[in-house]
């Protein structure tokens, strides 16, 4: 994904993943540690780092996973991403559920199939994602679109100040915020628009990230609506 300008990232709250890695070699209980723009781990004794669940590189050569361009492949992930949701009593820490499944390299080096789905459950209710969009950004806009009325995810994906590149992006972790330029991109309705602002965006985030300076998305604001 092109990106034409990455402000450098403030020092962040380091937020830990419960996840659960499987692949032919066996399955690991593992934690990721997130920056809210990055992505770190050990798996089987060997550091993985990267900014997408499919760009995870490991630090060295290693016999040990399936690889695809350096990145592991050929496994499935499952992640407990904390969260935060309001709801008509207040705001409560929850983890989403999210399955990830990365298939294997074809002829061409892409991978036969990358699966994406997410699930919430609280006491009012059980909601999960359709799972066939291949991006969390479908995904987590879907689960939020089933919450009950008086519920609502505060996460960048819902946030009023986060957009995607024209260019397109990846399935997880390309979100531009423009936190530091709220004013200005409040007014954005247009690929012109977005273009004319993207060299003043504040940082990449997760979709599932949270800050401060959250608000929530009104319809049809910025380039992405």
């Amino acid at each position: 994904m092109p990106q034409l300008f990455v402000r450098p990232t403030s020092q962040r709250q380091m937020i830990s993943m419960r996840a659960i890695f499987r692949d032919r070699h066996g399955e690991e209980h593992i934690e990721i540690q997130s920056t809210g723009s990055s992505l770190a781990t050990s798996i089987r004794g060997v550091t993985c780092s990267g900014s997408d669940f499919d760009s995870l590189t490991p630090a060295s050569r290693t016999e040990l996973f399936d690889l695809a361009h350096g990145d592991i492949c050929g496994c499935s992930l499952r992640i407990f991403m904390p969260a935060r949701l309001l709801s008509p009593n207040g705001v409560r820490q929850v983890e989403i559920l999210a399955d990830v499944v990365l298939g294997l390299p074809t002829a061409k080096g892409n991978l036969d199939r990358e699966d994406i789905q997410v699930s919430l459950q609280q006491p009012e209710f059980s909601i999960r994602s359709r799972g066939d969009s291949g991006w969390f950004e479908d995904e987590l806009l879907f689960l939020s679109s089933q919450l009950p009325t008086g519920f609502s995810l505060q996460i960048c994906i819902t946030c009023g100040l986060s957009d995607y590149s024209p260019y397109g992006h990846g399935a997880f972790g390309c979100l531009a915020c423009f936190r530091d330029v709220a004013d200005d991109y409040r007014s954005v309705n247009s690929k012109a628009d977005i273009f004319a602002l993207w060299d003043r965006l504040t940082v990449y985030v997760q979709e599932t990230h949270y800050c401060s300076q959250y608000e929530p998305r009104p319809k049809g604001r910025g380039y992405r609506g």
